[in-house]
Order: C-alpha cells, then structure tokens, then sequence
C-alpha cells in the first residue's frame, strides 16, 4: 500500500512538473514591454540598471518572506507539541554536542574564491575583458541568454536538442567535444567550484548559519523519494524542445545571470522556481543540486573523471559524520568498507565530508591521483576552545 502510494504521490509531482514546463511561457513572473539584451558598462551605473533588477528584487522579497513564514510555522508547531518538535528541525531539551568549529580550510578557501571568480566570468567576464569564447561550451548551468559571458553554457543546446542537430556539423562537433572533454576532466566538480548556481546556493546556506536558523535535514527516505523527480527532470530537461516546450522558460538561472548583466528579460515559471531554489538553499544546503538535470547528466561520467574522493577504510572508525556533512546525502563514504575509490555520480566534490571527517587520511580528494585535501583530526580541533566547549570546570 505505501508503495502504491509513493508511485501516486511520485506521478502527481511529475505531471506537475510537465504541467508548468510545457505551460511555462503562459505563466508570466515579471515581463517587460521589451526585452533588451544590450548592455554596457555605462548601463550597469545607470539607474536603468536598477529598472532591470526589479524582479531578482521581488524573488529575493517572496523568498525572504517564504522563509520566514516557514520559520514561524516551525516553531508553532514545536511550541504547541513537543512531538512534533523533532519533524519541524527544533532543537528542544538536551542535545548531542557538535563538532568544534574549525580554523578556515585553504580548500574551502580556494573553492570559494574558484566559486566567486567563476561567477563573474559568466556574469560580465565579456563585458569586463572585452573577449568572449562562444565557441566553447561549459556545462553549468548559468543561463546563455546572457551574451556578457566569456564562455556559453552547454545548457541552452542539451535543452534545445532540435537546435543543437540544426547547426554546421563543426560547430556540432565543438560543443560536443569542450562539453564533453570538461566534463570528463573535471567531472561533478564543476558543480562544486564553477556553476553560479551553486554558488547562490551556498551563499543562502552561510546566510542561514549566520541567522542561527534551523536547517532541514533530508534522511535516506527523503533523497530515495526526490530520486525519480531527478529523472524525471532529466527527460524534461533533453527531450521538452521535441514537444514544443522551452526548458529555459522554467529553469532558475534566468532569473539571475542576464538580470544581473543589465538585460531586461521577462521571467515566466522561472521566476517562481528561482523562489524556491532561495528557499530550499536556505533550509538544505545545495537543495536543488539534488535534482538538477544537468549536475545529473555529469554524473554519468564520474567513473572516468580526474577527480575521485578515496577512502581508507582502515583509518575509518565508522563515526559517520562524512554522511552527516555530505550535502548530497551520500551514503556510500560511510558505508563502504572495502573499496578505497567511494566517488559518487552525485558528489559535487565540494569537500565537507573530508573537512568534517575526524580521522587522518581517512578521506581524500584526489586529481589524477594527487591529492588535493585530506581529513585531519589537527585541522578538526583547530578551533576548540575547552572554555566554550564544555572543557573541565576549574
């Protein structure tokens, strides 16, 4: 009966998704009387610039508001019953103890200034440099509307295969091979360090821990039930052009990389689903990688890419806190026991399951088989202090 039910529930969000992906040009977000894709410097400090980011305003308003509703609501439901405390994310009473937090990571260090760097190549790199590399495809998802880019996103063409097979057989020829050929060098690393998408992502995530709000963490159930949506979004995503639909009207990069290049573009489903990117990113750390289309097609070329996370499973004390860090839900770092390559078609490479592992070497991030950052128990104790840690009274 529950699987039953969970097929019900699974083909509803499904068709609903269809629904607004081949509905998304007849739901208007914010339009504009026309769109204008110039852009200049000039334009960027103009207060014509200002009239272009209206609508990233009122996506950043709806989500700010979207979560603190959420927010209230958790709460009412832990104060009203204790119970219910423990579904609504509320810590109430004694709990377990965290981690200490740690001195700064020079990976985490590198990755967010990869992260930032990246960003603005594929927000005004054109603009900014004054060159563009059009011919070239990245597979990230930032949106191609946006011709300030130094480099085109690969997105635009594996959503519009009609488009792609239209083309001259050389320039065909192109995408496939720097599509392909970044893909196989950098894997899912291109989620972790270059897609902008990510990057806002994360930046909602850091904005949460600063506000001390209570995340919400998904369990094993939760990233099996998203499992068949992911796929789902997969077909969408490759096949909505051959049924008359346009992938970009409801995808979230939209409504931020041409917005924030000075380009009036009217937003549709986009805009809505930009909101709960916003808000999913706030609550759970890289929620919409879970279901990206794109992170999962580069999934499918992990078992040859340059980057692999290895396990020594000697070293390992079974602690699970790899699997509690791991933003993707990743359980196979935990579990394995025999195996020392434990890379994952959905890791995002994004080291928090090295950084948060407690033991020496027993995690690593390899390239080519060098290693790039590995756990240590030093680094894990960097920042504890017994006074504000529950250190022995005096």
């Amino acid at each position: 009966m529950k699987s039953i039910r969970k097929i019900i529930i699974t083909s509803v969000i499904c068709a609903g998704i269809a629904a607004l992906a081949y509905f998304a040009w007849m739901i208007p977000f914010y339009q504009f009387e026309t769109n204008d894709f110039s852009t200049s410097i000039e334009k960027i400090f103009s207060a014509d610039y200002l009239a272009t980011l209206i609508p990233l305003f009122i996506i950043i308003g709806l989500a700010a508001a979207g979560i603190i509703l959420v927010i209230i609501l958790r709460r009412l439901m832990a104060k009203t019953d204790k119970r219910n405390a423990r579904f609504a994310g509320v810590r109430t009473g004694r709990q377990r103890g965290t981690a200490p937090k740690q001195k700064p990571v020079l990976f985490m260090i590198i990755r967010w200034i990869v992260m930032i760097a990246f960003a603005f190549v594929m927000i005004w790199g054109g603009l900014i440099f004054g060159m563009q590399m059009s011919s070239l495809s990245i597979p990230v998802l930032s949106c191609p509307w946006n011709t300030e880019q130094m480099t085109e996103s690969s997105c635009y063409y594996l959503s519009h295969l009609n488009e792609l097979f239209e083309l001259p057989w050389q320039n065909i020829l192109i995408f496939f091979g720097s599509t392909i050929g970044f893909t196989l060098l950098l894997g899912r690393a291109i989620c972790g360090f270059l897609c902008p998408m990510g990057l806002i992502q994360d930046i909602m995530d850091k904005i949460r821990q600063k506000s001390k709000a209570e995340g919400i963490k998904m369990n094993e159930k939760m990233y099996k039930a998203v499992t068949p949506v992911r796929w789902f979004l997969v077909l969408v995503f490759s096949g909505l052009c051959f049924a008359g639909g346009n992938f970009c009207n409801f995808c979230p990069a939209v409504a931020v990389s041409p917005i924030l290049a000075g380009m009036s573009t009217s937003l549709y489903v986009s805009g809505f689903i930009m909101v709960l990117v916003l808000m999913g990113g706030f609550f759970k750390r890289r929620a919409f990688c879970t279901v990206c289309p794109l992170g999962t097609i580069m999934g499918f070329f992990h078992k040859i890419s340059l980057f692999r996370i290895k396990k020594d499973c000697q070293a390992c004390t079974e602690c699970g806190a790899c699997y509690e860090a791991c933003p993707m839900g990743i359980k196979m770092i935990y579990t394995e026991r025999g195996k020392a390559d434990v890379t994952s078609a959905n890791c995002i490479m994004c080291g928090e399951c090295i950084r948060c592992c407690p033991e020496d070497n027993a995690l690593s991030m390899t390239c080519a088989e060098k290693k790039l950052y590995t756990s240590s128990r030093k680094k894990i104790m960097s920042g504890y202090d017994p006074d504000k840690n529950g250190g022995a009274e005096k």
